[in-house]
């Protein structure tokens, strides 16, 4: 009975999503003016006027975009103990995030941003249950790779942990019952004792959807093939789902159909750490997700070659224009920029895709090119020689006294190496010639940009990387665009 009702919802919350494409300036004000008036009386809202805020025309007048940074003071007096500062009381708890764009950040959670959280990562779900029309998931077990339920805390008491964690601790009772691994698990605050007791705990289980990030879960994939011997899908016959987020799916995509065959629905999601859930993909044949206008967030964009320009909501942005995504949030965020650069596939309901991180462009000769343009290639590259990928990143080289020109460094760990590497550089510059106009232009004669080449690194290269600065965990990922600097820290570049 609880999971035909569940269904039920799931398809009525769907169905809803799609159809308010009318309401969206209406339900987006709505829910900004009601966050306004609670932060009325705190140090922000008394600092920036709240009380003369009546409309969105009146917040962006009055509000200035605000990133990290700026936020930074306010958050360490939060951190320290100070009530009041940017939403009404004290923080629940700072999430503990560290950037692409690397360093540590600590973003504040209150009792309405958990709650919103929450109802996202239900949408999540319902995004599943509607494309699959599953009747046998509370049959099964939802397999969550989430973070640690450890938390420390500041010298003022405050909590502080990871946001995955603090999220698994408080889902609905229902929805815990039927979640693994369990809390004696994930209160384990070493990532790789937490990662071997999770695969050691699932390979006793009817797995039904797996839940993570996709280049982490194909580690505990690894692991668990490891203990058993078998190939997952022997493991987990009765595997339907797999609800992904946090990086982008398209260079892991050919691995996942190879080791896992027919039969698993794919799920897109879009979180930040500022937001929680913010999209979800609604549509099997599209990878655009489908935007959540009414979990707690108040979306404004703002076209990445105008970033000083105006500040656009769902209702008037434009298809296949990149924007930068800012939010506003029940956690006591205001006009945040969060640094994803996103664009829209439709905007009837809003369904977006995330093309990459603005500082992961690459631009270091005015040639202009995606993160999403980058992955792009290496998967078309990859498909082409008969190759997998496991991850790569990309290193900028500049001109020296021996070469005139620059030229890009893909760093790169296969599964399966290419048969001929040459025919693999070869590919990535086809791609990214044939996609990108300034790249092109760049690479006209060999002048100013030489063709890129592979440095192969060895398994788990990135692993042991990510590992040796403090990164790993189920949310951080690796940076597709490195500086020189950075990349010297990589084993075997």
């Amino acid at each position: 009975m609880i999971g035909r009702l569940l269904r039920l919802r799931a398809r009525w919350r769907m169905h809803r999503l799609r159809s308010r494409s009318d309401e969206l300036a209406a339900i987006q004000e709505r829910m900004l003016l009601g966050m306004v008036r609670r932060a009325q009386s705190t140090r922000f809202g008394q600092e920036f006027g709240f009380d003369r805020i009546h409309s969105v025309s009146d917040f962006r007048e009055r509000v200035p975009v605000q990133d990290y940074a700026s936020m930074l003071p306010r958050f360490e007096r939060m951190r320290d103990g100070a009530a009041d500062e940017t939403w009404p009381g004290k923080p629940v708890a700072f999430a503990h995030t560290s950037g692409t764009s690397g360093g540590h950040k600590f973003l504040p959670m209150t009792r309405s941003s958990i709650r919103s959280g929450l109802a996202g990562a239900v949408d999540g779900l319902s995004a599943y249950l509607a494309r699959a029309r599953d009747r046998r998931l509370l049959h099964g077990r939802i397999a969550v790779l989430a973070g640690s339920l450890h938390l420390e805390q500041f010298e003022s008491g405050v909590p502080w942990g990871d946001i995955a964690g603090i999220f698994a601790a408080r889902l609905p009772r229902w929805l815990q019952r039927h979640c693994v691994p369990g809390p004696e698990i994930l209160a384990i605050p070493d990532w790789e004792d937490r990662l071997r007791a999770t695969a050691a705990d699932l390979v006793q289980r009817k797995v039904r959807v797996l839940v993570g990030a996709p280049s982490w879960l194909l580690v505990l994939i690894n692991a668990v093939e490891e203990l058993t011997g078998r190939p997952i899908r022997d493991v987990w016959p009765e595997w339907r789902g797999l609800i992904h987020g946090g990086v982008a799916f398209a260079p892991y995509a050919d691995q996942y159909r190879l080791r896992i065959g027919a039969g698993v629905v794919f799920v897109n999601t879009y979180a930040a750490p500022q937001g929680g859930l913010l999209a979800v993909q609604d549509r099997g044949d599209d990878p655009a997700m489908l935007v959540l206008p009414d979990r707690g967030v108040f979306f404004e964009f703002v076209r990445t070659d105008d970033p000083l320009g105006p500040r656009l909501g769902l209702h008037e942005v434009e298809p296949n224009v990149p924007y930068l995504i800012q939010v506003t949030t029940d956690a006591g965020l205001w006009a945040h920029r969060i640094g994803d650069v996103v664009r829209f596939s439709s905007v009837g309901p809003p369904r977006l895709l995330v093309t990459g991180r603005n500082d992961s462009l690459l631009n270091a000769f005015g040639e202009n090119v995606a993160q999403e343009e980058l992955e792009a290639a290496v998967a078309a590259a990859a498909r082409l020689c008969h190759c997998e990928v496991r991850e790569f990143a990309v290193v900028p080289e500049y001109p020296r006294a021996d070469r005139a020109g620059g030229r890009h460094r893909f760093l790169v760990e296969f599964v399966v190496p290419p048969p001929d590497l040459g025919a693999f550089e070869v590919a990535i510059d086809a791609a990214l010639r044939d996609g990108n106009e300034d790249y092109r232009a760049h690479r006209s004669g060999d002048l100013q940009l030489l063709p890129p080449y592979v440095r192969l690194l060895r398994r788990n290269a990135f692993y042991e990387w990510m590992k040796a600065s403090g990164r790993l965990g189920g949310r951080s990922k690796v940076p597709r665009v490195l500086d020189p600097g950075r990349a010297a820290g990589l084993p075997g570049s």
